[in-house]
C-alpha cells in the first residue's frame, strides 16, 4: 500500500482555506451594515486568499500574515461577544472560534521546525 504524506505547508494551506470558507459564511450570518463593512470584508477575504497561496507555495514569512489575521479574528470575536445582533449568535460565535483554531493550527504547522535540521547540525 502506497501512502502519500502531506507536508506541513500543504496541510496548513488547507486550514487557511477553511478560514476563507468560514469568513464567507460569517458574512452571511452577521450581514453587512454599510459600504465600509463590505470593503473590509472583501479585503480580509482577499488577504486570507493571499495567505493561502503563500502558505501553499511554502513561503516561510507567510506566518507573519497569519499572525495579523489571527489578531483580526480575535478582534472580531470580541466584537461578536460584545454586540450580539443576530438570531444566529451562537453559530457565529462557534464559527469564529473555529476560524481562530484553524489559524492557530496552520501557524503551528508552519513554525514547526523540521527535525532534520537538528540531526544534521554540527556542534562547533
Amino acid at each position: 500500500m502506497n501512502l502519500k504524506f502531506l507536508n506541513n505547508y500543504t496541510l496548513a494551506s488547507y486550514f487557511v482555506f477553511g478560514t476563507i470558507v468560514i469568513a464567507i459564511i460569517n458574512i452571511f450570518i452577521h450581514g453587512l451594515v454599510d459600504l465600509a463593512d463590505l470593503i473590509i470584508s472583501i479585503a480580509i477575504i482577499v488577504l486570507r486568499y493571499f495567505s493561502f497561496v503563500l502558505v501553499k507555495r511554502s513561503f516561510t514569512w507567510s506566518k507573519y500574515l497569519l499572525i495579523i489575521l489571527l489578531g483580526r479574528s480575535l478582534y472580531r470575536l470580541w466584537y461578536i461577544i460584545e454586540y450580539p445582533e443576530t438570531s444566529l449568535y451562537y453559530l457565529g460565535l462557534f464559527l469564529m472560534i473555529l476560524q481562530i483554531i484553524f489559524t492557530i493550527l496552520a501557524l503551528s504547522l508552519i513554525t514547526r521546525s523540521p527535525s532534520k535540521i537538528y540531526k544534521n547540525r554540527k556542534d562547533y
